[in-house]
């Protein structure tokens, strides 16, 4: 049976082996699930891997329900637009979340997905192993794949949700495997996101419009702006920046630095945008 993965090596499509439920291409190359749970594809040269102490530190923020207006937000948008999307409760949805982490967002939108079909699938793709070990040990029924993310191991126009979740879009390859009319959701911070932390690592930091644009090919469905503010503590305030792309510019004296800051009204500052991939009309 034909599976929606390309071959490592060859990048021809991969069937399924009914005994052992491995993966082999018509060149006769095998992949199989390892026993920690995940499938590993291809990996990146230098991942970004963070320490055992600082995962267990974002993990634990993450589910406290910090951002709780972020996915109260996400699952009733997401949810709206299954409602549409979904005509059948039968029909299949496979969903994939971009450079998943430890599969936070991925498992917070299981039940939203179990709503509206009774046969959802969920991937998890990331370059991180050791994010995706802590993955399978929380939310084992995910497929959760370590992959370099610039080429996805994915045939052509194959998943019915992508979700990219405060991470830049790059490339083509997200709307590649994205099915026609499929939806693609993204949450990308705004101006005022983490202001009090950034202040730290600017100097004359001033407030620019970042009003999300949409890739050629999407078609808009709904965009609203989620911001909100949390009381958080200095060791939090540096757990969140560590989730940010700029938290290399962090050096030990920053980090001793918001040590004695005051985060009590940090402002989170999200764009949530929800989009379908158009489709495009064959001529004769």
């Amino acid at each position: 049976m034909n599976s929606h993965y390309l071959c490592p090596v060859c990048q021809a499509q991969m069937s399924i082996h009914e005994a052992s439920q491995g993966l082999h291409c018509p060149k006769k190359h095998h992949l199989d699930k390892n026993e920690q749970g995940y499938w590993v594809f291809s990996q990146a040269k230098k991942p970004h891997m963070d320490s055992r102490q600082v995962m267990r530190a974002k993990r634990f923020l993450l589910e406290s329900g910090v951002f709780t207006p972020l996915l109260d937000a996400l699952k009733q948008q997401l949810t709206f637009a299954l409602a549409e999307y979904v005509t059948d409760q039968n029909v299949a949805v496979n969903h994939l979340d971009f450079d998943c982490g430890d599969g936070f967002y991925l498992r917070s939108l299981t039940d939203t997905l179990q709503g509206v079909t009774t046969n959802s699938s969920q991937t998890g793709i990331g370059e991180a192993e050791n994010a995706l070990f802590a993955a399978v040990k929380s939310h084992p029924e995910a497929t959760y794949i370590v992959s370099q993310l610039k080429q996805l191991p994915f045939v052509d126009e194959c998943f019915d949700i992508v979700t990219l979740i405060d991470k830049p879009l790059k490339g083509k390859e997200l709307l590649r495997v994205l099915k026609p009319n499929g939806l693609f959701v993204q949450v990308s911070p705004g101006p005022r996101h983490l202001w009090q932390i950034k202040q730290y690592l600017y100097k004359d930091l001033a407030e620019k419009p970042a009003v999300p644009t949409l890739a050629k090919g999407l078609e808009l469905i709904h965009q609203q702006r989620v911001s909100f503010t949390l009381n958080v503590t200095p060791d939090e305030a540096v757990t969140l920046l560590e989730m940010t792309p700029y938290a290399w510019r962090a050096a030990d004296k920053v980090k001793r630095q918001m040590s004695t800051g005051d985060f009590s009204q940090l402002e989170v500052d999200f764009y949530l945008t929800l989009s379908r991939k158009q489709m495009i009309e064959k001529v004769n």
